[in-house]
Formats: structure tokens, C-alpha cells, sequence
């Protein structure tokens, strides 16, 4: 089943967010429009959670201590390249689309960020992932 938005009805979501905050919010939300939804409050516990369970997409926090959100898309892209990953930042820095493809990274979104533009971000990252599963 998919919403107005265009969202899957089924989609599993890992959401990496050292932001206590911040995560209980994106995953509130996420769940709220009939998403299912796994936290992690580093890098290394987000992808000790990837390779033990499939997730359709991973948001990821940029600026965490110990792993960046770089460093995490790299290692969720080593484990399965198909899994799109979204960079979720405070920092403003331009990104290129050239740079976020090199780094593992699909979609980026900053904070602070409207409820609409967060179910964008899904929606749009499993669009991408209909599309790596076709090639």
C-alpha cells in the first residue's frame, strides 16, 4: 500500500543518530505515517544493526563521535550497495552530487528539517531503491 506521498506502507528504515532528540523525533514520525523504524545512537551500533537485519533505507547523522555519517555510508555501501543511504546534517555545507555518490551517499537532508521534507526524503530513497534493484 502507498500513502499521498508515495511512501511504501512497508518500508524498514534504520535511522543513526547520536541526538537522543533528534532520533526519537525522525523515528516518531517515520512511524507515524506507517513506517517501520530501528535506532542506533552511533555509527558502529547502526551498522552492527545493518548487517544482522535488511532495512530498505539509512538515514544517517553526519557529525556523531567515533564514526562520521560518511564513514557509515561508506561501510553500509561496502555491505550492500543497493541500500540507499541519506545524510541527515546541522552543518550547512554545500554538498555535490558528485562528492555524496563517491562518499556512499544517496540523498541529504538538513536539519532543521519540515515533516514534509522528511517523507520526501523517503520517499525519494525508495525510488532510488526501485531503481538499484533494476539494474
Amino acid at each position: 500500500m502507498i500513502d499521498t506521498l508515495g511512501i511504501p506502507r512497508k518500508a524498514n528504515i534504520l535511522v543513526i543518530e547520536d541526538e537522543e532528540d533528534i532520533r526519537e523525533l525522525i523515528t516518531d514520525i517515520l512511524e507515524m505515517n506507517g513506517l517501520e523504524v530501528e535506532g542506533a545512537s552511533s555509527g558502529s551500533q547502526g551498522i552492527t544493526l545493518f548487517k544482522k537485519k535488511q532495512f530498505d533505507l539509512v538515514f544517517t547523522d553526519l557529525g556523531m563521535p567515533g564514526m562520521s555519517g560518511w564513514q557509515v555510508a561508506k561501510e553500509i555501501k561496502t555491505i550492500d550497495n543497493k541500500t540507499p543511504v541519506a545524510l541527515i546534517t546541522g552543518w550547512q555545507i554545500p554538498l555535490k552530487n558528485a562528492e555524496m555518490k563517491e562518499k556512499g551517499v544517496d540523498l541529504y537532508i538538513n536539519k532543521p528539517f519540515k515533516v514534509d521534507q522528511l517523507l520526501r526524503l523517503v520517499q525519494d530513497g525508495m525510488e532510488i531503491k526501485d531503481m538499484y534493484q533494476n539494474i
